[in-house]
């Protein structure tokens, strides 16, 4: 007769498979992006006149490093201001927006943010050398 001991129990623990699993949650937790990027289509200088010929409606608004807005070639104070002349021509209408060569891109966000809400969802952005518009 063989004498058998008993096999040892395997005990397995699951305390380093859950710290696994939680180091890779907040790793990908870490490099996952949750905002919603939008795409900004810039035109070229030269296409500017094209667009704005080829569009019935349209109007030109331009930042300026001083805080101040020219919207058509007159120059106003304020972005409240400008948004309430836009929206009272219509939102059918396609804003060419361009700055000068020192304002804050975050203030170019901003303006095109102040638009879109307004309802005038029809920007195009349009790169302006040098601080002077053509």
């Amino acid at each position: 007769m063989v004498l058998r001991h008993p096999r040892p129990k395997i005990f397995l623990s699951l305390t380093p498979l859950i710290d696994v699993v939680f180091i890779l949650l907040i790793f990908f937790m870490l490099v996952s992006q949750f905002s919603d990027w939008r795409k900004i289509e810039l035109i070229p200088q030269a296409g500017l006149s094209a667009v704005l010929l080829a569009e019935e409606k349209s109007s030109s608004l331009r930042l300026r490093n001083d805080g101040l807005f020219v919207l058509n070639g007159e120059t106003v104070g304020e972005l409240r201001t400008a948004v309430a002349h836009l929206v009272s021509w219509g939102r059918d209408e396609v804003i060419v927006l361009s700055s000068e060569d020192l304002v804050e891109i975050q203030r170019v966000v901003d303006t095109i943010e102040a638009l879109n809400t307004a309802g005038l969802t029809k920007v195009q952005l349009s790169e302006v050398q040098g601080g002077e518009m053509p």
